[in-house]
């Protein structure tokens, strides 16, 4: 039985989370798949961050939600050498939920998406601006697919937050339990969580 006439699916919440935003071609639309942004607006190559700082981005996630794979998409630049690199999922507050297996030397070529899974499921248990990140220690860290806002985005309006920024340093296999200090970052990378 449905209130909302012959369509049996999920409602979206609001359209500016639905399509074009989590429009993803040949993804069914009752699959749980979110990106921060457009894929047709990822389209800058964005410097890499400093290695062993994590580049994060703030994604809408709804109660009830449950991520298990993140997904980065590296730029024109490979890695070169890595010692240490990860995805890992934060709620509104940084506090860390879970992240993936540290991929060590493993190599991240450029122009090549990285899907990995979670340590373990992470249901939302509120709506809000997680955060998903990266991090990458090498001599020449990845650039990373994205968007290039003219300026960071941070206090575009009142109690608004930066839609990319960087927190840590000198960060290796594990990702720190809370962000910490944020600083506001100039680049938006795609991330699509699933």
């Amino acid at each position: 039985m449905t209130v909302h006439g012959r369509y049996t699916g999920v409602l979206a919440d609001s359209p500016v989370f639905d399509t074009p935003y989590n429009a993803l071609p040949g993804v069914d639309r009752d699959s749980f798949v979110r990106t921060n942004i457009p894929v047709w607006a990822a389209t800058a190559d964005l410097d890499a961050a400093a290695s062993g700082a994590a580049i994060g981005v703030r994604i809408w996630l709804v109660r009830g939600d449950v991520v298990t794979n993140l997904a980065f998409n590296s730029g024109a630049t490979a890695a070169a050498n890595p010692t240490h690199w990860w995805h890992a999922l934060y709620d509104p507050d940084g506090l860390l939920l879970a992240q993936t297996a540290d991929q060590a030397a493993a190599g991240w070529a450029a122009a090549t998406t990285k899907r990995l899974p979670l340590s373990k499921p992470v249901k939302a248990t509120r709506a809000g601006w997680y955060i998903a990140a990266t991090m990458t220690a090498a001599a020449t860290v990845q650039s990373l697919a994205g968007a290039a806002p003219l300026a960071a985005t941070a206090g575009v309006h009142t109690g608004s937050k930066p839609a990319g920024v960087t927190f840590g340093a000198g960060l290796t296999a594990a990702a720190p339990a809370v962000t910490g200090a944020q600083a506001a970052a100039a680049k938006v990378p795609l991330v699509v969580v699933s």
